[in-house]
């Protein structure tokens, strides 16, 4: 991963895609590595998650970053929960761990390209995170307590359906008819 990724805009391909299933996919290509560091893992994924407009690569690699992180914290084994929700126009994915936490005095510049707590980490992981989230419309924000864990939440808009406002067949006489476009 190099770093004009971290500060160039990304060329998205947005498709209709299924966050269960890349989150599904991503999760059974880690289960061997995360069951031999002793971590369990745990899923509660919304069925009601309608497909939404998504660049797959690019929020498998986010959740391969969440993920990695998340293996790093727990260094003695724990539990990966990954759970989505629909919330107010919104899926919610939420990805939290039961290690080590993240200090209040580093909280602030976790996003920050190249800062980093990993004797060999490069730094811009979260970085990619936060960058293929904001890309998408969406957000992230974290819960964090110190030997507790972290929970990443990260919101998507959902695909807004069109919505009629008034209904008119045409079939009425006398109507008066308002045309802004002319």
């Amino acid at each position: 991963v190099d770093f004009l990724f971290a500060v160039r805009p990304i060329n998205l391909e947005l498709l209709d895609e299924n966050l269960n299933s890349i989150i599904k996919e991503t999760l059974s290509f880690f289960a061997p590595e995360l069951k031999k560091s002793g971590i369990s893992i745990e899923t509660d994924l919304c069925p009601k998650i309608p497909d939404l407009q998504l660049d797959k690569r690019y929020i498998k690699q986010a959740l391969i970053n969440l993920i990695k992180n998340a293996e790093f914290a727990m260094k003695s084994g724990g539990t990966l929960k990954i759970q989505t929700e629909c919330r107010d126009n919104q899926a919610v994915l939420k990805v939290a761990d039961t290690g080590m936490g993240i200090p209040d005095n580093i909280l602030s510049r976790i996003f920050e390209p190249y800062f980093t707590t990993k004797e060999f980490g490069s730094g811009i992981g979260l970085t990619i995170v936060y960058k293929v989230i904001k890309e998408h419309r969406g957000d992230i924000s974290i819960k964090t307590k110190e030997n507790k864990g972290t929970t990443f939440i990260i919101t998507l808009p959902l695909p807004q359906q069109e919505q009629r406002l008034i209904e008119w067949n045409g079939k009425e006489t006398g109507d008066a008819i308002l045309n802004p476009g002319s």
